[in-house]
């Protein structure tokens, strides 16, 4: 692995376009298997703690509008609602972290004795449970937090990998492989970390198929980590929404700074094979301001046929 530090004219032109560019933003891969939910959380670009007000979720479960409203019980029903959820983090344990489709669709589950966990249908517990799989939950109520709380559950289910229903041949716990990376980046030049309030997770670039839920629940979990708020915001929507203080530079273009919080995103690599689904080639980085950023240049991660992302690999490192 290499390292390099861009001075002089390099150091400008990252503080202008960062690593990689982060305007423009990408459509997921057609065809990811990430699943399909009934309820339905926020629709906001952030992903804070508590969740705007006017992002409840419109009709009832069965009607067909894809929402159920949060605090609410599901009407003229005793055995509640079943819905596709993917496992962000919390696999093994009793305490859930589940993301949907659609923007706000993050839900958190905690588990007791009374919940039974099926495993390619034969009884089990949460031990089986993994992260990166697809649950059908079956619940009757939606308590209005953030992420949302899933009440009076009745059974989860789950498969196998290989099974028909969680088959291979996917990108299986991506949420899990992006997370390491976002904490890898916190971790180096630790001193662009330094009195931060936020975190913004850029990941409307990032390749393999993510659903904007699944983006939202990684932001969550990486910023509950460290203590800080989390936002899912772009370079560019951070300084239209006012969070980035402009340099001044006398030059004609404008270069922006962010004083309390650090922006990461993951982006693919140009002209990246796209033929091998078990290979994700993409760069990541940090960035505070025109002097304080730090990239993860050309990275791998490799599929292996049955399993899971194992790790990945960092071409060249660079910092301004």
């Amino acid at each position: 692995m290499k390292k390099i530090v861009l001075t002089g004219l390099a150091v400008m032109i990252l503080a202008l376009t960062g690593c990689q560019a982060l305007g423009d933003k990408a459509e997921a891969v057609p065809g990811s298997d990430s699943g399909e939910v009934v309820a339905s959380g926020g629709s906001g670009s952030r992903a804070e703690g508590t969740t705007d007000s006017g992002s409840e979720a419109e009709g009832t479960a069965g009607d067909g509008s894809g929402g159920v409203g949060k605090g609410e019980s599901i009407p003229g029903s005793e055995e509640g609602t079943t819905v596709k959820l993917r496992l962000v983090e919390g696999g093994g344990s009793e305490s859930l972290l589940l993301a949907g489709k659609n923007r706000g669709e993050v839900y958190s589950v905690s588990l007791g004795s009374s919940v039974p966990v099926y495993l390619d249908g034969r009884l089990a517990d949460s031990s089986v449970l993994e992260d990166g799989m697809m649950l059908e939950v079956l619940f009757n109520s939606v308590l209005e937090t953030y992420p949302a709380q899933l009440g009076g559950l009745s059974q989860i289910q789950a498969y196998s990998l290989g099974t028909e229903e969680n088959p291979s041949g996917t990108y299986y716990d991506l949420c899990g492989l992006y997370l390491q990376v976002l904490n890898d980046l916190w971790d180096v030049d630790s001193g662009l970390n330094k009195d931060i309030r936020y975190v913004s997770v850029d990941l409307s670039q990032a390749p393999g198929g993510l659903t904007e839920a699944e983006k939202d629940a990684i932001a969550w979990s990486f910023a509950g980590q460290h203590g800080v708020e989390a936002l899912t915001l772009t370079q560019e929507e951070l300084a239209e929404e006012g969070y980035l203080t402009e340099v001044d530079t006398g030059a004609e273009y404008k270069v922006y700074q962010w004083e309390e919080g650090v922006l990461f995103s993951i982006t693919p690599v140009e002209e990246a094979p796209d033929f091998n689904l078990s290979q994700l080639k993409f760069d990541a980085e940090k960035w505070r301001g025109p002097l304080g950023a730090y990239c993860f240049v050309d990275c791998t991660a490799v599929w292996p046929e049955g399993g899971t992302w194992s790790g990945y690999e960092v071409d060249m490192e660079a910092v301004s």
